[in-house]
Protein backbone atom coordinates (compact mmCIF):
# COMPACT_ATOMS: atom_id res chain seq x y z
CA UNK A 1 0.00 0.00 0.00
CA UNK A 2 1.05 3.57 -1.36
CA UNK A 3 1.43 6.20 1.68
CA UNK A 4 1.97 9.79 1.52
CA UNK A 5 4.25 10.69 4.55
CA UNK A 6 4.66 15.00 4.20
CA UNK A 7 6.36 14.54 0.76
CA UNK A 8 7.74 11.05 0.92
CA UNK A 9 5.84 8.42 -0.58
CA UNK A 10 6.19 5.33 1.31
CA UNK A 11 5.39 1.74 0.58
CA UNK A 12 4.25 -0.60 3.30
CA UNK A 13 3.31 -4.00 1.94
CA UNK A 14 0.88 -4.91 5.17
CA UNK A 15 0.51 -2.10 7.10
CA UNK A 16 -1.06 -4.10 9.88
CA UNK A 17 1.38 -6.95 9.73
CA UNK A 18 4.06 -4.28 9.81
CA UNK A 19 3.07 -2.44 13.05
CA UNK A 20 2.36 -5.89 14.54
CA UNK A 21 6.01 -6.49 14.55
CA UNK A 22 6.94 -2.85 14.92
CA UNK A 23 5.26 -0.92 17.37
CA UNK A 24 7.24 -1.62 20.38
CA UNK A 25 9.62 0.47 19.06
CA UNK A 26 7.47 3.00 18.13
CA UNK A 27 6.60 4.47 21.84
CA UNK A 28 3.18 4.88 21.47
CA UNK A 29 2.18 2.01 23.37
CA UNK A 30 -0.84 -0.28 22.10
CA UNK A 31 -1.66 1.02 18.98
CA UNK A 32 -5.27 -0.62 19.10
CA UNK A 33 -5.90 1.13 22.20
CA UNK A 34 -5.50 4.32 20.34
CA UNK A 35 -8.26 6.78 18.57
CA UNK A 36 -7.95 8.22 15.43
CA UNK A 37 -6.83 11.29 17.24
CA UNK A 38 -4.14 10.19 19.62
CA UNK A 39 -2.68 8.52 16.35
CA UNK A 40 -2.89 11.68 14.90
CA UNK A 41 -1.39 13.78 17.40
CA UNK A 42 1.37 10.72 18.47
CA UNK A 43 2.42 11.19 14.46
CA UNK A 44 2.55 14.89 14.35
CA UNK A 45 4.69 15.28 17.76
CA UNK A 46 7.20 13.14 16.07
CA UNK A 47 7.50 14.51 12.94
CA UNK A 48 7.48 17.85 14.60
CA UNK A 49 10.16 16.58 16.96
CA UNK A 50 12.26 15.34 14.51
CA UNK A 51 12.19 18.40 12.78
CA UNK A 52 12.88 20.58 15.07
CA UNK A 53 16.06 18.39 16.05
CA UNK A 54 16.80 18.33 12.27
CA UNK A 55 16.67 15.38 11.52
CA UNK A 56 15.02 13.44 8.67
CA UNK A 57 12.55 10.74 8.88
CA UNK A 58 14.44 7.25 7.72
CA UNK A 59 12.12 4.80 5.42
CA UNK A 60 11.91 2.46 8.36
CA UNK A 61 10.83 5.23 10.50
CA UNK A 62 8.50 6.61 7.66
CA UNK A 63 6.87 2.98 7.43
CA UNK A 64 6.39 2.75 10.99
CA UNK A 65 4.41 5.85 11.09
CA UNK A 66 2.37 5.08 7.48
CA UNK A 67 1.18 1.67 8.95
CA UNK A 68 0.18 3.23 12.08
CA UNK A 69 -1.61 5.70 10.65
CA UNK A 70 -3.37 3.72 7.75
CA UNK A 71 -3.77 0.89 10.41
CA UNK A 72 -6.29 3.44 12.99
CA UNK A 73 -7.61 5.71 10.31
CA UNK A 74 -8.02 3.94 6.97
CA UNK A 75 -6.44 6.81 5.42
CA UNK A 76 -3.33 6.63 2.91
CA UNK A 77 -2.09 10.60 3.04
CA UNK A 78 -0.60 12.52 6.10
CA UNK A 79 0.47 15.80 6.00
CA UNK A 80 1.60 18.56 7.78
CA UNK A 81 0.68 22.10 6.71
CA UNK A 82 2.41 25.12 8.41
CA UNK A 83 0.22 27.59 9.72
CA UNK A 84 0.61 31.12 9.85
CA UNK A 85 2.07 30.62 13.69
CA UNK A 86 4.55 28.05 12.39
CA UNK A 87 3.02 25.32 14.19
CA UNK A 88 1.78 22.26 12.18
CA UNK A 89 -1.84 21.35 11.08
CA UNK A 90 -2.09 17.67 9.96
CA UNK A 91 -4.09 16.75 6.81
CA UNK A 92 -5.78 13.33 5.98
CA UNK A 93 -6.87 12.12 2.89
CA UNK A 94 -7.58 9.03 1.26
CA UNK A 95 -5.96 9.51 -2.09
CA UNK A 96 -7.04 6.98 -4.93
CA UNK A 97 -4.79 3.79 -5.30
CA UNK A 98 -4.17 4.93 -9.41
CA UNK A 99 -3.28 8.54 -8.28
CA UNK A 100 -0.33 7.09 -5.71
CA UNK A 101 0.65 4.86 -8.50
CA UNK A 102 1.18 7.54 -11.26
CA UNK A 103 2.53 9.94 -8.47
CA UNK A 104 5.13 7.00 -7.62
CA UNK A 105 5.96 6.33 -12.02
CA UNK A 106 6.56 10.16 -12.07
CA UNK A 107 8.43 10.13 -9.28
CA UNK A 108 10.48 7.59 -10.15
CA UNK A 109 11.37 9.35 -12.97
CA UNK A 110 11.65 12.86 -11.87
CA UNK A 111 14.70 14.79 -10.84
CA UNK A 112 14.46 16.39 -7.36
CA UNK A 113 10.81 14.63 -7.09
CA UNK A 114 9.36 13.23 -3.89
CA UNK A 115 11.29 10.00 -2.62
CA UNK A 116 9.56 6.96 -3.59
CA UNK A 117 10.77 4.53 -0.22
CA UNK A 118 9.52 1.17 -1.89
CA UNK A 119 9.17 -2.16 0.25
CA UNK A 120 9.56 -4.50 -2.53
CA UNK A 121 8.68 -4.13 -6.49
CA UNK A 122 5.35 -4.12 -7.07
CA UNK A 123 3.74 -6.84 -9.69
CA UNK A 124 0.60 -6.36 -11.44
CA UNK A 125 -2.45 -8.35 -10.89
CA UNK A 126 -3.45 -10.99 -13.59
Amino acid sequence: MLFLLNDTLVDVAVPEFHLERRWPRLGCGAPHAMTALDVIEFVQKRLNDMRAAGISTDELTARDLASLVVARTGANSLVLRRTADGATEPVLKIIPQYVMEAYASGAANDEGAAPLNRAAPRMALN
